[in-house]
């Protein structure tokens, strides 16, 4: 092999070498393929949902006591024929609740709102027949209603005083009381404008008897009724408006 031929075998090797090895021409840089950063969007830590109670019903000792928080709608419970004391109570603004039977017969607002109070609830198979009932309240606080049966209680003798504001309802202790003349006295703080009431009711049957009305534009004065068998009543009285405060006695000579 003659110098040339060897000289140029030898380039021809080099120039081979330094294309596989990229040590020929300009230095190449490899960059690697990074993905961009795609920001998730946050997902929004859920707020649970405050379960709702429904009212609790419980039987104590002949009473039917119903328990809730704000709105609900109570399980049916019986009521039998007779006279019901309902009291309720409720540390918030206002408490309204309605007692129905099946057919919705009975009070839409037996409360008129009022937070707290007692009215009295006659099962009588008149107007309200015996049977479940049911009761939905509405309120912005808990509350409690009681209901129990008039004729449960022990009775007094009379006389008995009931006493309450201008617009509620006073209730009296269950009395004994003897077929003939009953007497019922009463005085207000303010001169009423308009007529009061006492209705009275035999506490095992809801049936009532008449009763003269509380005289308009009267401080003080004197009604009557007539008792018509011996027998255990309840009494409940409504205040004349005006009157801002009343006291009635019930009594028999």
């Amino acid at each position: 092999m003659t110098f040339t031929t060897r000289a140029l075998s030898v380039a021809l090797l080099i120039l081979v070498v330094s294309v596989l090895c990229g040590c020929s021409g300009p230095e190449k840089k490899i960059t690697a393929t990074v993905a961009p950063i795609v920001e998730e969007e946050a997902t929004p830590t859920p707020v649970p949902t405050p379960s709702i109670q429904r009212p609790t019903v419980s039987l104590l000792d002949g009473k039917v006591i119903v328990s809730g928080n704000r709105d609900g709608a109570a399980r049916s419970f019986r009521l039998d024929s007779g006279v019901y004391i309902v009291s309720w109570d409720c540390p918030g603004s206002y408490l309204s609740f309605s007692l129905t039977d099946a057919n919705a017969n009975g009070y839409a607002d037996f409360s008129n709102g009022k937070a707290s109070g007692k009215r009295l609830l006659m099962i009588d198979g008149n107007k309200l027949y015996p049977g479940n009932y049911n009761l939905i309240a509405s309120s912005d606080s808990t509350w409690e209603v009681i209901i129990e049966r008039a004729d449960a209680v022990s009775p007094a003798s009379l006389p008995v005083s009931i006493s309450c504001d201008e617009g509620e309802t006073g209730i009296s202790y269950p009395f004994e009381a003897h077929a003939g003349d009953m007497w019922i006295s009463y005085s207000f703080s303010r001169t009423s404008q308009g007529e009061g009431h006492v209705y009275i009711y035999d506490v095992n049957t809801g049936e009532s008897f008449y009763t003269r009305p509380l005289a308009k534009d009267a401080q003080a004065g004197e009604s009557m009724a007539i008792v018509p068998d011996d027998g255990v009543y309840i009494a409940e009285v409504t205040i004349p408006p005006g009157a801002s405060y009343g006291e009635v006695k019930i009594s028999q000579k």
